[in-house]
C-alpha cells in the first residue's frame, strides 16, 4: 500500500487543518493516561470477572496473577501516553514540538500495551481468557530467558567475563526448564489445554488477533515498527514529502493518522478493562 493510498482519508485536509487537528489529537494523551492510571491503581471488587480470573488460574501458591498483569501494563501505556504528551507541548513551553523519531517507538509501545490490554480481556468465556494470559506470560518468559542465555554464550568469548558468563548460560538454562514446567502443571491443574496455553505469542499478536492482518490498526503497528528503527531514506521520505493536491506535509498527516489510531485502540482496551472490573459469571 502506498503512502498516498494509505492516507487518502486525510489528503484532502490542508497543512492548517492537519496541525490543528494533530494538536487536538495529541492532547487528548493526558485525559486517556489518566483514565488508564486510574483503572490500573483502582483495587478490583471481589466479584469482578478479573478477580474470578485470577483466582481461577491460583492453586495453592501458585498464581499468574492475572489482576497485577493488567495493573502493571496499563501503567506502562499512561506512560507511554504520557512520555508522549511531555514531548510535544513541554519541551518548548507555548509551542506544538514535534520529533517524529522519538514519537514512533512510544506510539508503537502504547499501541502494542493498549492492544494487549483488549486482547486479555475481549473472549466472553474464561477458558479463552486464560489462555491468553498464559501465552502472554510464557511469551514473555521465554524471551527473557533465552535472551539471557543468548548474551551468556556470547560474552564466553570475553576472557574476563567467562566464568560468570557460564553462570549465567546456566542459570537460565535452568530457569527456563523450571518455568515451562510451571506454567505447564499450572495451566493442566486449572484444566486448560497445555499445547494453548504454552504456545508463543508475539507483539504483533493481540493487534492483529483483534483487528485483522489488513486493518488501519495492524498497518500502523507494522509502520510504527519500521519507523522504529532508523531508515534515512524512509525518514526523509515523510519529512519533506507533501501529500498530492494538498500542501500538509506527509509526516505530520502520518503522524496524525497514527495518533488517531493510537487513540481508538486506547479507548478500546480501556472499555475492555473496564468490562473486566464487572461482576460477572462468565
Amino acid at each position: 500500500m502506498s503512502d498516498e493510498a494509505a492516507l487518502s482519508m486525510n489528503a484532502h485536509i490542508s497543512q492548517a487543518e492537519t496541525a490543528e487537528e494533530l494538536w487536538a489529537v495529541c492532547g487528548a494523551w493526558g485525559e486517556k493516561a489518566e483514565r488508564l492510571q486510574a483503572l490500573a491503581d483502582s483495587a478490583p471488587s471481589s466479584d469482578s470477572r478479573l478477580v474470578a480470573d485470577n483466582a481461577a488460574v491460583t492453586v495453592g501458591e501458585k498464581s499468574l496473577a492475572v489482576t497485577r498483569y493488567m495493573q502493571e501494563r496499563a501503567r506502562n501505556a499512561a506512560r507511554m501516553l504520557r512520555a508522549l504528551r511531555r514531548l510535544v507541548f513541554t519541551t518548548r513551553p507555548g509551542e506544538f514540538f514535534i520529533d517524529s523519531t522519538v514519537m514512533y517507538p512510544l506510539m508503537r509501545a502504547a499501541l502494542e500495551d493498549t492492544a494487549a490490554l483488549l486482547w486479555l480481556q475481549s473472549p466472553e468465556g474464561r477458558p479463552e481468557r486464560l489462555t491468553r494470559i498464559f501465552r502472554t506470560l510464557v511469551s514473555e518468559n521465554v524471551f527473557y530467558t533465552e535472551n539471557n542465555r543468548l548474551l551468556g554464550v556470547a560474552v564466553s568469548g570475553v576472557p574476563e567475563a567467562a566464568g560468570d558468563s557460564e553462570k549465567l548460560t546456566a542459570h537460565m538454562e535452568e530457569q527456563k526448564r523450571e518455568s515451562e514446567e510451571h506454567f505447564r502443571q499450572l495451566a493442566e491443574a486449572v484444566g486448560l489445554d497445555a499445547s494453548q496455553a504454552l504456545k508463543k505469542t508475539f507483539t504483533s499478536t493481540p493487534v492483529q488477533a483483534e483487528y485483522g492482518s489488513e486493518s488501519v490498526e495492524f498497518i500502523t503497528w507494522k509502520f510504527l515498527s519500521d519507523l522504529s528503527h532508523f531508515s534515512f531514506m524512509m525518514l526523509r521520505h515523510l519529512a519533506t514529502s507533501r501529500v498530492p493536491e494538498s500542501d500538509a506535509h506527509l509526516e505530520h498527516v502520518t503522524l496524525l493518522q497514527f495518533s488517531q489510531t493510537v487513540n481508538r485502540v486506547c479507548d478500546d482496551a480501556v472499555e475492555a478493562f473496564e468490562r473486566s472490573l464487572q461482576p460477572t459469571n462468565a
